[in-house]
């Protein structure tokens, strides 16, 4: 299984996710089509042993954003703040059962990373990040440099392999939520449990409109274990409304490139 590359796993910036307010802020968007986001979540088998949060039994975690450092940007793009986004995302954690730990009242077993951004076929292996796998793929070539037989099974394979082979050819907005047993996350062998990646193509849209539907969309499928990527309705998420709500930081963080201080507690 693979996960997150070496170096990135433990790039961890003291931000916690704050808390849902709702704050009503509605999609404003031309009517199309966006289709599906592509869930893909990891699972390593310490992950597969924990008992899956819901709202009767929630997780408390500690949460660490690294914010806009996946891929590599889109100079020009409409971007969501940082803030803005981490909070979201909170929101959007605690419906499924994720809740932010408070000091003294619930500690954290977790520890959730999360890093969005642009992402591109030439500099990014945009098929793992979809979660390919060529034994899903009915149509996968068998040798290389040589056609065979799998090109007449082209039209059999399944509506997620399509997808995914079609949006792997084109830039993709990511967001990825990985979860490290929290006791470990600061020791040389932190131990982590499952990473949900997803991703959406960026043609005619924007980052700021894109990742909350995105996120809003993926929500019940973050964190649960699944062999294959699932397909979720992104615009049943922008029909909706999005609670970006209050700011709420548990914590102030610390941004390498910009210097401590930053974030301060509201």
């Amino acid at each position: 299984m693979r996960l997150l590359r070496p170096g990135s796993a433990l790039v961890l910036l003291a931000l916690a996710l704050g808390g849902s307010v709702p704050v009503q802020a509605e999609f404003k968007l031309f009517r199309n089509i966006w289709g599906d986001v592509l869930v893909s979540t990891d699972t390593t088998p310490a992950g597969k042993e924990l008992p899956q949060a819901s709202k009767e039994s929630p997780v408390y975690y500690k949460g660490l954003s690294m914010g806009n450092r996946l891929g590599s940007g889109l100079r020009g793009d409409k971007e969501p703040t940082v803030k803005e986004l981490n909070n979201f995302a909170a929101s959007i954690l605690a419906k499924q059962g994720y809740l932010a730990a408070q000091p003294g009242k619930h500690e954290p077993t977790l520890l959730l990373v999360l890093q969005w951004g642009y992402l591109e076929p030439s500099s990014e292996d945009l098929l793992w990040f979809l979660g390919y796998h060529v034994e899903d793929d009915i149509a996968a070539p068998t040798q290389i440099d040589f056609l065979g037989a799998e090109v007449f099974r082209r039209g059999m394979r399944s509506h997620a392999t399509e997808m995914i082979l079609h949006d792997a050819q084109n830039p993709i907005y990511g967001i990825m939520i990985s979860a490290f047993e929290y006791k470990t996350a600061k020791t040389l062998n932190p131990v982590i449990l499952w990473q949900t990646r997803i991703g959406l193509p960026t043609n005619g849209k924007s980052m700021v409109e894109a990742m909350p539907a995105m996120l809003a969309a993926a929500g019940p499928a973050i964190g649960r274990p699944s062999d294959k990527p699932v397909l979720l309705d992104v615009d049943a998420a922008r029909a909706g409304s999005v609670d970006l709500g209050e700011l709420k930081f548990l914590d102030s963080f610390y941004d390498p490139a910009r210097g401590p201080g930053i974030g301060a507690k509201k």
